[in-house]
């Protein structure tokens, strides 16, 4: 008779699987899976910002600042400093119009027009600020009025004459451009050709004359000398003088005649200010980067007032897309729409003159920058955005002045791929509170990289596109993040006190990673569900989503945490009886204490469960500062048999 084991099994408890999210310090991250995600980050962050250690919350509301001119929308954001503080902020709409704020309205600065649609930008040095547009010439303010200058003619009747009497067999050529008090140059005149000159003119003296040009802003004349076709730069005399004699000097082996008349200002889509310089980009020359004299000569691009130019790679086929002055150095960063360069400014002497001499080096030949509204300085690097991404230049001292690029956007690639062309061009960034904010106003939506936290923060959406961004110190004290509003004539700005845009709801919603508990082909129990919330203001929805043995998703959960009203508030109220006060109106919902609880059991199969927590109530706004799940797996062969092969 065969022998039995009559002992029943000992029975093993399943292993019990916690897990526990206690910050999102990771921020949001659309490139990889939702299961692939690390406790830390998010699936789905619309206008979530992380404060604290990583702790999800609503972003900053928006409210009103001060309406600029009568029509249009914000085409343009300045600044002018008297003394010590900032004291005016400068718009420009479509109406074609500069006004500086003046309380909750405008008041409108007279002395230039711009067509609809024109941008500009602005730059504050030497007690002016300077506005650069590729539709109007740079353009000056004062604090009072804005000034442009009047447009020169080049200079007529050049003659040349062998004083001396010495013969060769040479024939050189002399041009003669005339100096605007704006630095600015006319085109050259008509080359004079003399022959039968030596190679070595210093054997011989020539004088050159001219007729004088007409202009009060005239501030002088230039000389430039060379064979017939290759004139370059040989002296400047003032405004008094029409006659030049030439007794050999060397004339410079770089500086050409100008191509264009900027008599009455550049035209430019860029003005940017290193120390005590300006540099701008001419829109007629657009490979050709511009850099004025010192202080106080910072209004002149001209030789004789210490200022130059240098073509930043013209064979490239790509224009100039952006500049800016690279924090702790020297060097100006200039970018095109694939590539980036380091220019630094040097100087060298030719005869009498210190001239500039400006060097660059390439810093990438294969990423660039779009726009140059997207280009931030923090702190040694320097942010800016393009076609690749959102990069990030940053100069390295210790390293042989080392300049390195490194791109921060990879986690948000998918967002970046589905842009178009005119997202591009119309973005704009301001850097604020440890924050890089990127709008794209056809979108009518942001994206912002937190510094602090190395983390994206999710997708801000606002009611309307956010078309030009400004941080400033107004005549108080007080930082303000101004914003203006691509639809309408009217400047917003963050406050973090604010939990609207300007009276619309901000919805938020908030997506954890999807959790699998280790093992994705296994079904488990999940037994309990706990979540920790702060500061919560109004209605607050929390929704557990789980994805079945059949792989459908349904909510398995839902629930509401709403604050109680604030005390006091009962009666009809103004706001629900027509417009006689019965009693006081419905106040926000608030919860007060410093941390809220809640927990439920569940005991549902599945294999993925997610957790998902919006506000869409009005003033409504939390803290999550985490979550746990327990669960338990069930054997191998739970799955659908529908999915089996």
């Amino acid at each position: 008779m065969p022998l039995l084991n009559t002992k029943p099994p000992k029975f093993k408890k399943r292993k019990e699987i916690n897990v526990e999210y206690e910050n999102w310090r990771g921020g949001y991250d659309s490139l990889l899976r939702p299961t692939e995600l690390k406790d830390n980050e998010l699936a789905q962050a619309d206008n979530i910002m992380l404060k604290g250690s990583g702790v999800p919350t609503g972003r900053w509301g928006m409210q009103k600042f001060f309406e600029a001119n009568a029509t249009g929308s914000i085409r343009g954001l300045g600044l002018y400093a008297t003394g010590a503080s900032l004291s005016e902020l400068l718009a420009l709409t479509d109406e074609g119009l500069v006004c500086k704020k003046d309380g909750a309205s405008y008041s409108p600065i007279v002395g230039q027009s711009y067509p609809s649609g024109s941008i500009i930008r602005s730059m504050q040095l030497g007690g002016k600020t300077y506005l650069a547009s590729e539709d109007r010439a740079l353009t000056e303010y004062n604090g009072t009025a804005l000034s442009v200058y009047a447009t020169l003619a080049a200079p007529t009747g050049v003659t040349a004459t062998n004083f001396s009497g010495v013969s060769g067999t040479k024939t050189w050529s002399w041009k003669i451009v005339t100096l605007g008090n704006n630095g600015g140059q006319t085109t050259p005149s008509t080359a004079v050709e003399l022959p039968n000159l030596p190679q070595d003119l210093t054997e011989t003296q020539v004088n050159v004359q001219w007729t004088p040009s007409s202009g009060a802003s005239l501030s002088g004349y230039e000389i430039y000398r060379g064979i017939p076709g290759d004139e370059t730069y040989l002296a400047a005399v003032g405004a008094s003088l029409t006659t030049y004699v030439d007794k050999g000097e060397p004339a410079s082996e770089l500086i050409l005649a100008p191509i264009t008349n900027t008599t009455g200002g550049v035209k430019s889509k860029f003005i940017e200010k290193v120390l005590d310089r300006l540099v701008m980009v001419n829109t007629s020359d657009p490979t050709k980067l511009m850099i004025s004299g010192r202080f106080p000569n910072q209004g002149s691009f001209n030789w004789a007032d210490g200022g130059g130019y240098i073509y930043i790679d013209p064979d490239s086929g790509q224009s100039i897309t952006g500049i800016k002055t690279q924090a702790g150095s020297n060097k100006i960063i200039v970018f095109k729409e694939y590539s980036s360069y380091a220019v630094t400014i040097d100087t060298f002497t030719a005869g009498n003159d210190v001239l500039l001499d400006p060097q660059y080096e390439p810093v990438s030949t294969l990423v660039g920058c779009s726009n140059p509204d997207t280009i931030q300085t923090v702190e040694n690097d320097t942010f800016y955005f393009g076609r690749k991404g959102i990069y990030v230049v940053g100069f390295e001292p210790n390293f042989l002045n080392l300049i390195r690029t490194n791109e921060i956007s990879s986690r948000i690639r998918p967002y970046l791929d589905g842009l178009s062309s005119s997202d591009y061009q119309n973005c704009n960034s301001m850097y604020v509170n440890n924050k890089y904010i990127l709008s794209f106003p056809d979108k009518k939506e942001c994206i912002v990289y937190d510094r602090e936290r190395g983390a994206f923060l999710g997708i801000w959406k606002t009611p309307w596109g956010i078309s030009r961004m400004q941080n400033y110190i107004d005549d108080t004290g007080t930082e303000r993040w101004v914003v203006g509003s691509g639809n309408s004539n009217q400047i917003y700005t963050f406050e973090p006190s604010v939990n609207s845009d300007d009276g619309t709801t901000i919805t938020k919603t908030l997506r954890t990673k999807k959790e699998y508990f280790g093992k994705w082909s296994l079904l488990k129990i999940i037994k309990l569900f706990y979540i920790l919330f702060r500061n919560i203001t109004g209605t607050v929805t929390v929704n557990i989503l789980l994805e079945d043995r059949n792989g459908a998703t349904t909510t398995i959960k839902t629930f509401d945490i709403t604050g109680a009203e604030i005390a006091g508030a009962s009666g009809w109220g103004v706001d629900m009886w027509g417009t006689a006060l019965w009693g006081t109106s419905s106040g926000e919902v608030v919860i007060e204490g410093d941390e809220l609880t809640r927990w439920s059991q569940l005991y549902k199969s599945g294999r993925i469960v997610q957790i998902e927590v919006t506000s869409t109530a009005a003033n409504s706004n939390f803290e999550l500062l985490g979550l746990r799940l327990t669960a338990s797996s069930q054997g191998e062969g739970q799955l659908s048999s529908s999915s089996r092969v």
